[in-house]
Parts: structure tokens; C-alpha cells; sequence
């Protein structure tokens, strides 16, 4: 059996040691009686392992949120995030039900959505402050192109430690050197608290630009990316990233661009000069979003309760996909135990 250790707030023993942080829990309905509940978890075979009624009282639906192969071997529905693993992900779990959508496919497309505002910049990237998001890429971009105009904000995923600080203002020091025309917004803050978090806030920014950007190296079907093209805004994607990056750009909804300042800035310039040709909105509405997820999700569920014999209980659900959804860390095994008895 795996347990808590104390000083590195990881779970050791019989399965890998995973950062408390890492861990993520969304109750879409709880156990009644002998009656199962839904619960959509990351790490799921570690909190398997430490609390094995999880696995009585819950369909457990696997959210990996990152490209890679989904690994729970406890898992009853798994959200394939990335599909270049579905064959393989099928027949290494053949009892498991797999879905063809990520958290991201869960886009609240009532809350993002275009809003009849003034398009203030050019173009706009929010991302977490962190090397493998390329964050230079967009300002070297961004400084071939001194007339356009951009936004970039973002968030600490440690919340604002020393050096997620010190790298931020090394990427605002380099804008200022070669004189991208920039606004880093909330570049004063300390934390994360101080960030927008409500839907009708990052909808506001998003509906200010006229494109999205993305220049991360490594990365799931990312949430930033699918706002954008509810919003209406279509989106840049570099060439060399993750498989599951690239789900949804498509002629209809944007570019692959060259992972260069040059590449980059020719992109940006292509994707202003042809806005009409993007058609963000009503790929997203035809072909994914909430309303189409959550039908897939609930499908699933339902599957299950004919297998089990149970009553199906899952109508009601709702899952918006993103991260302020979800609760984190040590609160996901304080909220488990409330379940032990």
C-alpha cells in the first residue's frame, strides 16, 4: 500500500512518486448508498492505491491533460488526450471506455464566445510562465512586427516562486531590448491570486485581439487555444509541438507556422491579412465543445450502469474542462477521506 510522505508530499511504495501538486479531483456526483458515483481524477492509480473504496464508490474517469499515453489501469473511462496513443490505448485497457476528447474539448462555448468589442491588439497569448512555453519565441516574433500590437499574461504553476518571477522580467527585459510592441499585462503581480479566473473575464481579453498565439514545445490540447476559436479568433500553433496541440487547426481555424521569429512574424502577417477566410466559431460548434463532450461522457457512464445493473444517475452532470474547476494537491485526499467510512 502506497503512503503519504510527509517531507516531499509525494505517495511512495507500490506505485511512482508523483508531486502533491500533481494531483487533481472533480466530483460529478457522489456515491448514494450502494449506488455509484462520477469523479473525474488525475493520478489515478496512486489514489487507487491509497484509497482503494475510490474504486468501489466511483466511476473513475481518467483526466491525463497532457499528450502521452493514458497509464491508469484503474480507470473505467479514459479521456484520450492524445489520439496518436488511441490504438495503443484501446488495447492496452480493452475493459476501459475510451473517449476521443480531453478536458480542453469541455470549452464552455456559452461563456467564450465573440464579443461585439474594439480589437485592441493584434494578437494575444496567455500562458504559464515557463521556458518549455517559448515565451521568447512570441516576443522575437512579435519585435519583427514593431507596428503590430500584442498582449501576453500569465500564470505561476508555483505559484510565484523566485525564479518563475526572475524569468518573467527576463522576458520583459528582452521585449523592451528589441522593442516588441507588447503589453504584459499583470506584470506586476506576485501571485496567482491577483489573476482574472471567471470565464467572463478571460473572455473579455481574449475578444480584445484579433488572433491567438501559442509557441509552446510540449503541451495537451491546451485550453488557451480552444477560448480562442469559441471566441472566434483564429490561432497559431508551432510546427514542432505536441501531437495533440495541433487537434482542431485546420484550414477552417488556423496555422501551423514555422517555430522561428521569422516564421512566427510571417504567420501572424498571413493570418491578419486573410481574417474572413477563418471560420474559429462554427468548427468548434459543429464538431466539439461542452454540449458535445458532455454527451460523450454521459454515454459512457451510461454504458457502465447497464453493465453494472444500476440505475443511470448522470443526467445532471456538468464540466467545464478547466483547471479552476478541479481541486488540487493536498485537498484531493482531505475531500477522499469525507468517503472512507
Amino acid at each position: 500500500m502506497a503512503q503519504e510522505d510527509s517531507e516531499t508530499n509525494m505517495l511512495v511504495g507500490d506505485v511512482k512518486e508523483v508531486p502533491l501538486g500533481h494531483y487533481s479531483m472533480k466530483i460529478l456526483k457522489g456515491p448514494e448508498g450502494k449506488k455509484k458515483g462520477a469523479i473525474i481524477l488525475s493520478q489515478v492509480d496512486n489514489i487507487v492505491s491509497k484509497f482503494p473504496f475510490v474504486k468501489d464508490k466511483f466511476y473513475i474517469i481518467e483526466r491525463r491533460g497532457w499528450r502521452g499515453l493514458n497509464e491508469a489501469k484503474h480507470a473505467d473511462i479514459k479521456l484520450v488526450e492524445d489520439l496518436s496513443f488511441w490504438d495503443k490505448t484501446i488495447k492496452k485497457f480493452p475493459n476501459a471506455i475510451c473517449l476521443d476528447i480531453g478536458p480542453a474539448d469541455f470549452i464552455d462555448t456559452d461563456s467564450f464566445k465573440p464579443l461585439k468589442k474594439e480589437k485592441i491588439y493584434d494578437g494575444i497569448q496567455i500562458s504559464q510562465w515557463a521556458q518549455f512555453k517559448r515565451p521568447e519565441l512570441f516576443i522575437q516574433g512579435a519585435g519583427l512586427l514593431p507596428k503590430r500590437k500584442f498582449l501576453k499574461m500569465g500564470h505561476f504553476v508555483e505559484g510565484g516562486s523566485q525564479n518563475e518571477l526572475n524569468f518573467r522580467n527576463s522576458m520583459i527585459k528582452l521585449s523592451k531590448k528589441i522593442g516588441a510592441n507588447i503589453n504584459f499585462l499583470y506584470n506586476q503581480i506576485k501571485t496567482n491570486k491577483d489573476l482574472p479566473r471567471l470565464k467572463k473575464e478571460m473572455n473579455k481579453h481574449i475578444n480584445e485581439a484579433k488572433i491567438g498565439i501559442l509557441t509552446t514545445e510540449v503541451e495537451g490540447i491546451n485550453r488557451f487555444k480552444m477560448e480562442c476559436l469559441s471566441a472566434g479568433l483564429p490561432f497559431l500553433v508551432p510546427e514542432d509541438v505536441s501531437y495533440p496541440t495541433k487537434k482542431h487547426i485546420n484550414d477552417s481555424t488556423g496555422i501551423l507556422f514555422e517555430p522561428t521569429p521569422e516564421g512566427l512574424a510571417r504567420a501572424i502577417e498571413e493570418v491578419l491579412l486573410n481574417l474572413n477566410k477563418y471560420k474559429t466559431r462554427e468548427y468548434i460548434l459543429k464538431n466539439t465543445g461542452k454540449k458535445r463532450s458532455l454527451k460523450k461522457l454521459k454515454n459512457a457512464l451510461k454504458e457502465l450502469c447497464i453493465q453494472d445493473g444500476m440505475s443511470y444517475r448522470f443526467e445532471k452532470i456538468d464540466w467545464d474542462g478547466r483547471n479552476q474547476s478541479l481541486i488540487w494537491g493536498k485537498q484531493v485526499f482531505e475531500e477522499l477521506e469525507k468517503y472512507s467510512k
